[in-house]
């Protein structure tokens, strides 16, 4: 959290420093900065369930294109992760992780030209994150009355995403949000059982759900 709040203040710390020059249409201000939250699920290991919350900003390019900065904090169940090196465990037992995640990405707004409708704007966009992620350590007994204790490195991951939602203006200052987005995890999780020295490794996975977000115009 603390290195959350961190990065939240930098973010907010750099869009401060830009030109708050304002469109031509007086809902089209050129610069929008938001909170949002959502669920994710995940494909394979290690994820599932995956509650996210996070910051974005974007800068409209024109009345067309949009470039955005977003810093997204995703958390969830590690499930099992003996399983993964073929141990009985005595006790189900679950790891959590969470996973911060920095994404640059290019949008497409559509919009129409005339009357109240101008304020929806269905959008499509893409982009490529870094994620952070950090897995707690697993302890407990076998079956056979062994000890394990798993620990789990799961190094930087790669996030190409693409999503598209629609986006309402509330007036000149303020925007809502909804959005489905899907992300593939370029990764490489190294897990390593320090009592009996077996190792293995996670490779790729996929998310994919829905965010629903709340920006400032400015």
């Amino acid at each position: 959290m603390k290195k959350l709040s961190i990065m939240m203040a930098i973010f907010i710390g750099l869009f401060s420093l830009a030109d708050f020059s304002y469109a031509q249409d007086v809902y089209d201000q050129k610069f929008q900065i938001g909170v949002r939250g959502g669920a994710f699920l995940g494909t394979g290991e290690p994820a599932n369930d995956l509650p996210m919350y996070g910051i974005y900003g974007r800068y409209n390019w024109n009345d067309k294109w949009h470039v955005g900065l977003s810093l997204d904090h995703l958390t969830g169940d590690y499930e099992e992760p003996y399983k993964i090196l073929a141990i009985e465990s005595a006790q189900e037992t679950d790891a959590s992780m969470t996973n911060l995640i920095v994404t640059v990405w290019g949008e497409r707004e559509f919009r129409a030209t005339k009357g109240n409708a101008k304020k929806l704007r269905p959008f499509v966009a893409g982009g490529f994150g870094i994620g952070f992620v950090d897995v707690d350590n697993v302890r407990g007994d076998t079956r056979d009355g062994d000890r394990y204790d798993i620990t789990t490195d799961p190094g930087t991951e790669f996030i190409p995403a693409i999503a598209i939602g629609l986006r309402y203006l509330l007036g000149r200052n303020w925007e809502v949000e909804v959005a489905g987005r899907y992300s593939y995890h370029i990764s490489d999780w190294e897990v390593y059982d320090r009592e009996s020295g077996r190792k293995d490794s996670l490779g790729n996975y996929s998310t994919y759900g829905i965010f629903i977000g709340i920006g400032l115009r400015f």
